[in-house]
């Protein structure tokens, strides 16, 4: 007998700098390992997650909380720091060859900033191995 998929949430705050995110990087694939990802897969999500919150921490002026929620069969990375630009709304400018690196790595993919915060969420979905 299998055991039961359970949603779940994994939690992790770290400071913003760019040395922090490879602690985010590593969480990935330690989050993705446990739902069954191979390691390509597991390698796509951490460039996935390498890109996105880069753009976050490029603006970010407070930790980057990032949130691993495992619902519906998908895995769901979201981020989100502080800017101190609490006026700043609207997306945020990302470059022609990261959009299409997260085409390829990513069944979906967001970031954005308002309200004072800069925010990213990555959606792939949990491969079936049955």
């Amino acid at each position: 007998m299998e055991p039961e998929q359970r949603d779940e949430t994994v939690r992790l705050t770290v400071p913003p700098t760019l040395e922090h995110l490879r602690l985010v990087r590593l969480t990935t694939a330690g989050v993705a390992s446990r739902l069954g990802f191979d390691v390509e897969e597991i390698d796509d999500l951490r460039v996935a997650v390498d890109e996105l919150a880069g753009l976050v921490l490029e603006r970010a002026r407070g930790p980057l909380e990032v949130t691993f929620t495992t619902v519906h069969g998908a895995l769901r990375i979201a981020g989100e720091a502080p800017t101190g630009e609490p006026d700043a709304t609207g997306p945020v400018s990302v470059d022609t060859l990261t959009r299409q690196i997260l085409a390829a790595v990513a069944d979906d993919w967001d970031v954005d900033a308002g309200g004072g915060r800069a925010r990213f969420c990555c959606v792939r979905r949990i491969p079936d191995r049955r």
